[in-house]
């Protein structure tokens, strides 16, 4: 017979079954509106908030939490729908460039505009007001525990 959780482990359980179910969910409005995978979403969103709407392969890859190798996979599905374009990165022949074009962009505004107002729809309603500060500071702990960030960084400031 299974053991009973305790309370953090139903806590565990219940973020990682109900954050599955709700992108998931959320996930199929997107592929359905938007023609977009949420790693492809992630990526274009990815580029959408870096300086000059660009970023090398690899530290797009990182910024995913994606293998270099899997993340070559999506570039090249982004860059064959037209959203992305791949250049040659300076002195190291091994380094390509992604850039966003402009039907990236303008998918990318879209798809997030109807993202945004699902999440405030479907998850803004399950958090209390008074319940915010403290899942706010466990979602950045969080995040720094496992060395990712939680927000995009602003004006292009790298990790």
């Amino acid at each position: 017979m299974a053991e009973r959780l305790t309370e953090r482990q139903q806590i565990w359980r219940g973020l990682l079954q109900g954050q599955r179910a709700m992108l998931l969910r959320l996930g199929g409005e997107l592929k359905r509106d938007f023609g977009l995978t949420i790693p492809q979403y992630e990526a274009l969103l990815a580029l959408y908030q870096s300086t000059g709407r660009a970023l090398p392969a690899t530290r797009l890859a990182r910024e995913l939490l994606y293998s270099s190798g899997s993340g070559s996979h999506l570039i090249a599905r982004l860059s064959q729908r037209g959203y992305v374009h791949r250049s040659p990165g300076g002195e190291d022949a091994r380094t390509q460039i992604v850039t966003l074009s402009e039907a990236g962009e303008d998918l990318i505004v879209r798809a997030t505009e109807a993202h945004v107002a699902a999440l405030r729809v479907e998850f803004d309603p399950l958090i209390a007001d008074a319940d915010v500060g403290v899942l706010l500071g466990f979602a950045h702990r969080l995040a720094e525990h496992e060395g990712v960030r939680p927000v995009p960084p602003v004006d292009g400031a790298q990790k």
